[in-house]
C-alpha cells in the first residue's frame, strides 16, 4: 500500500508538470512551408505525444503523416470552427521538453494571434489534446510501472524455484551419503575386527618364532 501511496504522489506531480504548461502563437516550417500557428509544450517524451496526437487527430478524419509532419485536410473540427479546416502539425523536443505544433487554415487564414477568430478555441482545443495526452501517459506510467513489478516477482518465484530445488538436490545428496558414511562405518567396524583377529594371530607366529 505504501509503494502505491508513492506511485501515486509521484504521478500527481507528473501530470501537474504535463497540465501546466502553456500554450503560445509560433512560427515553424514544416515540410518547406513556413506556417503560422500555436506551440504546446510538455514533458511528455516526442515519441509517446507524436502516437497520442495521432490517435486525437484521428476522430477528425485520415491523418496524413510525413516527415515527422501529420496533417488533416478539410476536418470539420466544430470546437474550433464551423468550417471545414486544414491542420498541419508537427512534433519536436529538446531538453526533456516536446514541442506540439499545430497550423489551423480557416479558409485563407491561418490562425496564430490571440487576435484572430478561433484563437482561444484553437488554444483550448489544444489543452484539451493535453488533457487527454496526459491521461495517456499516465496509463503508460502505470502500466510499465505494473509490468516492472510483475518481471521482478516472476523473476523472485523463479529464484525461489531455483534454491529450493537445489536445497530439496542437497537433501538427497545428504541422504545418500549418510546412507554411505553408515555403510562405511560397518565396514570399518569389519575390518577393525579382521585387524584385530589377524594381529593375534601375527603375535602367536612371533612368539612361536621366538620373536
Amino acid at each position: 500500500m505504501k509503494n502505491l501511496s508513492i506511485l501515486a504522489t509521484l504521478l500527481f506531480f507528473s501530470v501537474s508538470t504535463m497540465l501546466a504548461q502553456t500554450v503560445s502563437p509560433a512560427r515553424q516550417i514544416v515540410g518547406k512551408e513556413e506556417m503560422s500557428g500555436l506551440n504546446l509544450a510538455t514533458s511528455i517524451p516526442e515519441k509517446n505525444l507524436k502516437e497520442y496526437w495521432s490517435s486525437f487527430l484521428s476522430k477528425y478524419g485520415k491523418v496524413k503523416s510525413r516527415k515527422g509532419a501529420y496533417s488533416l485536410e478539410k476536418a470539420y473540427v466544430t470546437d474550433i470552427s464551423k468550417n471545414s479546416l486544414n491542420l498541419t502539425s508537427a512534433i519536436t523536443s529538446s531538453r526533456n521538453i516536446s514541442t506540439l505544433f499545430l497550423a489551423v487554415q480557416d479558409g485563407g487564414n491561418y490562425i496564430s494571434s490571440t487576435s484572430d477568430a478561433g484563437y482561444l478555441e484553437t488554444e483550448q482545443f489544444l489543452k484539451q489534446f493535453l488533457t487527454y495526452a496526459t491521461a495517456q501517459e499516465e496509463l503508460r506510467l502505470v502500466k510499465a510501472d505494473f509490468t516492472k513489478t510483475q518481471d521482478e516477482q516472476k523473476k523472485l518465484v523463479k529464484e525461489k524455484d531455483r534454491l529450493a530445488k537445489e536445497i530439496e538436490k542437497t537433501e538427497k545428496d545428504l541422504t545418500r551419503l549418510r546412507e554411505e558414511l553408515i555403510k562405511k562405518d560397518a565396514e570399518l567396524t569389519n575390518y577393525n575386527s579382521i585387524l584385530e583377529n589377524k594381529q593375534k594371530g601375527l603375535k602367536e607366529v612371533e612368539a612361536k618364532n621366538g620373536k
